[in-house]
């Protein structure tokens, strides 16, 4: 097989959590399900993120599309909003 000239391979989140499920034992569906129970009410109310363990859950329509920590540092205020 001829080389490519990559020397580091793009790992995708899919292959990180499969790796996380397979080899670690990770249950990603408890997972999924514990935060679809948190975010319930925020879908149910149309908010567009929801805070619960720590975790700012960040909600499009009737789907939990990211989370990052709560303790983030406040958005900067881009030219001409105040």
């Amino acid at each position: 097989m001829p080389e490519t000239g990559l020397s580091v391979p793009i790992v995708t989140d899919h292959a990180v959590l499969r790796f996380i499920e397979h080899v670690h034992g990770i249950d990603t569906d408890a997972i999924r399900l514990i935060i679809a129970n948190r975010c319930e009410a925020g879908v149910r109310y149309g908010a567009s993120a929801v805070v619960a363990d720590g975790m700012r859950f960040i909600l499009r329509g009737d789907a939990v599309v990211t989370c990052n920590s709560r303790h983030w540092l406040p958005r900067t205020p881009g030219k001409g909003e105040r």
